[in-house]
């Protein structure tokens, strides 16, 4: 029984100490937060966020936007952002017609 109880006391305690450990890591990604003014912070790459992409379906990432030209089908304005699709096409339709120097 001592035995016993010397491995479940170390196993404790180095789980403990793990979690304090993640405690610390978290208190600092908390703070990242609140002074960035993000709603949310990636640890993998900063610049990525949640995106819903089908249903339920939730995958860090970007969204790009692209408009091509009717005529010659080449690009003519791109957007990267962090966000879904929502409102997104206004924004590209806007640059690909300062692109291009059109009124329509």
């Amino acid at each position: 029984d001592v035995k016993e109880d010397a491995i479940k006391i170390s196993n404790i305690q180095q789980k403990i100490e793990r979690l304090k450990q993640n405690k610390i890591k978290y208190e600092l990604l908390e703070e990242e937060l609140k002074t960035s003014g993000e709603p949310q912070v990636s640890t993998t790459d900063t610049d990525a966020r949640a995106l819903l992409v089908q249903g339920q379906v939730v995958e860090i990432s970007y969204n790009i936007q692209a408009a091509v030209d009717d005529k010659h089908n080449l690009v003519v304005a791109t957007h990267t952002i962090n966000r879904n699709d929502k409102n997104a096409l206004s924004a590209i339709a806007i640059e690909a017609k300062e692109n291009l120097a059109l009124e329509t």
